[in-house]
Parts: C-alpha cells; structure tokens; sequence
C-alpha cells in the first residue's frame, strides 16, 4: 500500500503575491500537507522545525519572499542563516538534509508553489518514509521516562 509523503509547509504570509496562488495553498493543498502561515520565514523558531519532524513529518518546505523583497527587510536572510545551523542540527539526530527545501518565491512566480511542492513531494516519496528519531523520550503512566 502506497502512503503519500507528510509534508509541513512553512509559509511567510507575504511571498505569495498571487491571489490564485495563495488561495491554492489556503483551500486546495492536499491532505498530506500541512501549512504553518507566520508573518515571515525569519520568525521560524527551530523548534518549530523539530516539532514537525517529531510529529512524524518525512520533508518540510520553508517558502519566503526573495531576499530584497522581504516585507520586513532582512528578515528572510535571517531565517536561511538560522535554517543553515538548523540543517548541523537535523544531522546530528539523523534527519536527511534532503528532507529540507527552502523556497524564495517572487512576484511574477505565479503558479510556482504547486510546481516546487509536486517536485519536493515526488523527490520525499522516493526517499520514502522518514524514520522515527529518538528526539523525544515517552513517560509511563507513572511518570518515569522510558
């Protein structure tokens, strides 16, 4: 049995220019994705990050306006120098760099998050499932760690 891919979309609320685009993402993205909107790529906290991988999510896309197109000036370029530690990170737990795709849209790039999301999609299930990281220990109904 095939299973579709998990994947976590990060999305800056202001690299979407294109009402047709951005309505796509906001009612028409398949079920396996899931979207996280935030007011700029540069507001990520890694933990966000790690949560999705620990929620079991096999790729995650982090989409943000150009770098000289950030609505809040620098803030994107912050958020790829914090995704570029990030990535040492999913490293050091086992989480496969190729897992991560970080996407600059632009104005005149209507129609392009469907076409980056199908090709980081096709790409994950080739991969297939991401394994299951020891990043999060269980507690017993006792309270004990396990």
């Amino acid at each position: 049995m095939e299973t579709r891919p998990k994947i976590a979309l990060f999305q800056c609320k202001w690299c979407l220019y294109s009402e047709p685009d951005q309505n796509w993402v906001d009612n028409e993205l398949p079920s396996s994705m899931h979207l996280v909107k935030l007011p700029c790529t540069g507001r990520i906290n890694p933990l966000y990050i790690l949560n999705a991988v620990q929620g079991g999510a096999d790729g995650i896309v982090i989409s943000g306006c150009l770098p000289e197109k950030c609505h809040y000036k620098e803030g994107n370029l912050r958020a790829l120098r914090q995704h570029d530690e990030f990535l040492n990170f999913l490293d050091y737990i086992g989480y496969e760099r190729s897992r991560v795709r970080f996407v600059w849209l632009d104005l005149q790039d209507r129609g392009r998050i469907q076409k980056e999301l199908a090709d980081f999609k096709s790409e994950i299930a080739k991969l297939g499932k991401a394994k299951v990281l020891a990043t999060r220990s269980k507690v017993s109904p006792g309270g004990q760690y396990a």
